[in-house]
């Protein structure tokens, strides 16, 4: 038996092997030597590929470390739309608190781009705001909840925390818009972009520990700081309300000094003269270093000529000549008014009027009378024009024969001021000096004393009132205007300068034909020339 088996192996193994099979490899034992090769294979290419992809993930993350870490956002906007101010920059490099700002826009608006990418410039300059976007469409229930908490009216707003205080900026604010396409069926165009203005004031009013104190005086026909109707100020607290200030109504009459305590006094368009005790209080209060806001307009006195103030003393003496005309300017009437309602502009570099010039705004008054520097100056007094009338126009002194107006030779020569800011200068009078007087530097606590050795102090004359009242403060530069003399006169010189800017407008028009060629082109010539690119690779591989 075990013979038969020796012999069947031995015959096994001397049997030819069939043609066409493979032979086996030297030295390879039942495929043990080529799995163990392949394993290593494996491995290496495996190793490789994890490194590489470390690698990737590594550069990956110190991009995005050093993106974040450094880093510098551009504006490629030709109006700078989302550069910041040096005046808002210096707000928020000197933020000492953490603050919250919610933002209650629907994508779809035209104010959420600019306004998302104005706040997060803002954020990206300190890490003590925080930014929030809420869409009160698709989150509803996030809204509704933020609506109780904030306590508000409304949606369509930019809120703005800090601990237990907030303040709300109403997306209304922040854009002028040109609605004079309506009746063809275009949509609004934005004109001006306001945010900045907006956000900082917001900011300031919460980081600031004091209000300054603003008091309106009553009981000469003053506008009303409380009244609603088109002639009222309403809106002047409203909008002095952004800047944090706190605003109050106060009859002069039989009350001795203006109480202490007061940052500004403001007198808007009196209708009867002020009495002696009064305007001698006003005296007093710029004496002891005090602000002084007046707003005159042309009264009109029965028996001809104006109705006296009683202020026109004190303001000779300041180093303002207030004009007993009323200015005329043909050539900047606007339509649908009278000839009494033209637009002024600014006029030389004072940083109440700066942000005006730059952005081309005009300002709206009706029936105003001139008020310029007086022609002596006192020693120790810088006073400088503000607006001004075209050279066409002039101060028409024949009060009585308005009907028919005309220029004559003693008529005030165009172009007209229509506003004057007076500061008393310092001990040593130089460049410096003048800077701070034109609102370009901050005062210092050093010069704290006139050149006669009294304390400092500022004031603004304005020959109308009606640019300020609710009927006129949202035109044009009014509000710029109104917001600017409060700050400059109240030396919170971080919000100077931040004014409007114009977004761009950007149109491409073509013509028919230029529009059916570029049609054609997309349609045919693209595909076409793709076409004809592939049929020649296709003969050039043939060849």
């Amino acid at each position: 038996m075990a013979a038969e088996t020796r012999r069947e192996t031995e015959t096994m193994s001397d049997a030819p092997v069939e043609q066409g099979a493979p032979a086996p490899a030297a030295g390879q034992d039942h495929g043990v030597g080529s799995s163990g090769t392949g394993r290593s294979r494996w491995l290496v290419e495996g190793s490789m590929w994890g490194a590489g992809v470390l690698l990737v993930a590594a550069l990956i993350g110190l991009l995005n470390y050093f993106g974040m870490k450094y880093y510098y956002r551009f504006d490629w906007t030709g109006s700078r739309l989302y550069s910041l101010s040096e005046k808002s920059l210096g707000v928020l490099d000197g933020l000492d608190r953490e603050i919250a700002v919610a933002v209650f826009l629907q994508p779809g608006s035209n104010l959420y781009d600019p306004t998302r990418e104005l706040l997060e410039r803002y954020a990206a300059r300190t890490s003590r705001l925080r930014l929030r976007f809420v869409d009160p469409e698709r989150n509803l229930v996030e809204a509704q909840r933020l609506v109780d908490q904030y306590r508000l009216s409304g949606l369509d707003v930019v809120v703005f925390e800090a601990g237990d205080e907030r303040r709300v900026v109403d997306t209304a604010s922040l854009a002028d818009w040109d609605y004079s396409g309506l009746q063809m069926g275009a949509q609004p165009t934005m004109t001006a972009f306001k945010g900045e203005e907006a956000f900082t004031g917001a900011i300031l009013e919460l980081i600031e520990a004091r209000k300054p104190r603003v008091l309106f005086t009553t009981g000469h026909g003053e506008r009303g700081l409380d009244d609603v109707e088109a002639g009222g100020l309403s809106k002047v607290r409203e909008l002095m309300g952004e800047e944090n200030l706190d605003l109050e109504s106060w009859s002069s009459l039989g009350q001795g000094e203006v109480p202490a305590g007061t940052d500004l006094l403001v007198v808007a368009g009196p209708r009867t003269a002020l009495l002696a005790p009064e305007v001698a209080a006003l005296g007093r209060y710029l004496d002891g270093g005090g602000r002084l806001l007046v707003l005159l307009d042309p009264e009109l006195a029965d028996q001809g000529g104006l109705v006296p103030t009683g202020l026109e003393e004190l303001l000779a003496a300041r180093g303002v000549q207030v004009g007993a005309d009323i200015v005329v300017d043909p050539s900047s009437t606007l339509p649908f008014f009278g000839a009494e309602t033209i637009f002024v502009r600014a006029s030389g570099a004072h940083a109440i009027v700066r942000s005006l010039e730059q952005a081309e705004y005009p300002v709206i008054v009706a029936l105003a009378r001139s008020v310029r520097p007086a022609a002596d100056l006192p020693a120790g007094l810088s006073a400088q024009p503000l607006l001004e009338t075209s050279s066409e126009g002039w101060g028409e002194s024949d009060l009585g024969r308005l009907s028919a107006v005309a220029r004559g030779d003693t008529d005030l020569a165009g172009p007209v001021p229509v506003a004057v800011a007076v500061g008393a200068r310092e001990p040593a009078s130089g460049p410096a000096d003048e800077e701070e007087l034109l609102g370009e530097t901050e005062p210092s606590e050093a010069k704290a004393q006139t050149a006669d050795g009294g304390p400092k102090w500022r004031l603004v004359v304005v020959g109308d009132s009606d640019f300020a009242t609710n009927a006129q403060l949202g035109n044009a530069g009014n509000p710029t205007l109104v917001a600017n003399a409060f700050n400059w006169l109240l030396e919170r010189q971080k919000l100077l300068g931040i004014g409007p800017k114009r977004p761009e407008q950007v149109r491409l028009t073509l013509t028919p034909g230029q529009l059916s060629a570029i049609t054609w082109i997309s349609l045919a010539g693209l595909p076409g020339l793709a076409l004809v690119a592939g049929v020649a690779v296709w003969f050039r591989r043939r060849r």
